[in-house]
């Protein structure tokens, strides 16, 4: 009897027990994230903890030629802020085995603790120095540190059998032949003749290159063109065709007359280009006013277009590329007929 008394005590408490829980947890999830946005919002730089110290295996004071290990460094990052990229110059006599790497090694009240390993290889004896690691992070921020010099020891000799340390051999002094010297002689000839060959042929296309980059008329008359076909075709209603024809004699005015208009509103497009000293005639200033008005109708309006009224405005954005094509004796306007243009 008491033990069922006791069971129902605790099944009417349950729910309170775990509403207590749930409103822990999300407490606890608020103060997270509240410290998180303080800690973005505070921009705290990333901090390096300490200097860089070098781990060696079998607990070596300095490293003989050959020996690897590792350069570590230790940072404090707020939790809003992570690495981006680690980069190493391995100091004199020695060289970087692979890439840095970088790991959380533990979470703190809106900060995190990381560790930067930077594996390298002694590959000389003698006093190494110069070396440093950049670490980069996402919050734009980044930290250069030099690394500690480091002396590594030579090569210990062998003995022999009566304990004496065995000697270098002496350096062999060779004699080359003139066969040889001719040899050395043609094929140093060969790489300088084929390098000379490699760089006529790259130098050639990349004239070749140049001469197909297309102007920005060129390229708004295969833009229309192409718009076009795609109306008659089907690919492409009225309405899409207006919006891109728009878009169209927008970039090519803007590329022609240097603007830099890609979040301005028509009037601000117009009034821009009529502040250039390079002015349109009236009448295709009377012509980009309607056109590009009717264009934000049909784009933002959502008036009804139909093939007739895009064939007229894609004739006569054809016709304001092709006057507006520079001469070659510097004028702005273009030759009056060109491929098709007014006359």
């Amino acid at each position: 009897m008491k033990s069922r008394i006791i069971e129902k005590t605790w099944f009417r408490m349950l729910p309170f027990i775990l509403g207590a829980i749930l409103i822990l947890l999300v407490a606890a999830g608020a103060a997270v994230a509240v410290r998180w946005r303080m800690s973005a919002k505070e921009a705290a730089d990333p901090v390096l903890l300490g200097e860089p110290v070098y781990e060696f295996t079998e607990n070596e004071k300095e490293p003989a030629i050959g020996a690897k290990f590792h350069a570590v460094l230790k940072y404090r990052l707020p939790w809003s802020d992570s690495f981006k990229l680690a980069s190493a110059e391995p100091g004199k006599n020695l060289q970087l085995i692979s890439e840095p790497v970088f790991r959380r090694t533990g979470i703190r009240w809106g900060y995190s603790d990381w560790t930067l390993t930077v594996p390298l290889q002694a590959y000389r004896g003698g006093q190494s120095g110069g070396g440093s690691v950049l670490a980069e992070f996402f919050a734009g921020k980044s930290i250069e540190t030099p690394l500690p010099e480091l002396k590594i020891a030579d090569l210990v000799l062998p003995l022999d059998d009566n304990g004496t340390e065995l000697s270098l051999a002496p350096r062999i002094e060779t004699h080359g032949s003139h066969f040889s010297l001719i040899a050395t002689s043609v094929i140093a000839v060969a790489v300088i003749l084929v390098s000379l060959a490699v760089w006529a042929l790259l130098a050639h296309r990349k004239r070749e290159a140049a001469k197909h980059i297309k102007t920005a008329w060129e390229r708004a008359l295969e833009a229309i063109r192409t718009l076009r076909g795609q109306v008659t075709a089907g690919a492409a209603s009225p309405e899409l065709a207006i919006a891109g024809l728009t878009d169209i004699v927008r970039h090519y005015l803007e590329a022609r007359f240097h603007l830099r208009a890609e979040r301005q509103t028509t009037p601000e497009f117009l009034a821009d280009l009529e502040r250039s000293d390079r002015l349109l005639e009236d009448k295709d200033r009377k012509f980009l006013r309607s056109f590009l008005a009717s264009a934000d109708m049909v784009k933002f309006a959502r008036l009804p277009a139909d093939p007739y009224l895009f064939e007229q405005a894609s004739a006569k954005a054809e016709e304001l590329v092709t006057g507006t094509i520079p001469r070659e004796d510097g004028d702005l306007h273009a030759n009056p007929n060109p491929g098709g243009g007014r006359k």
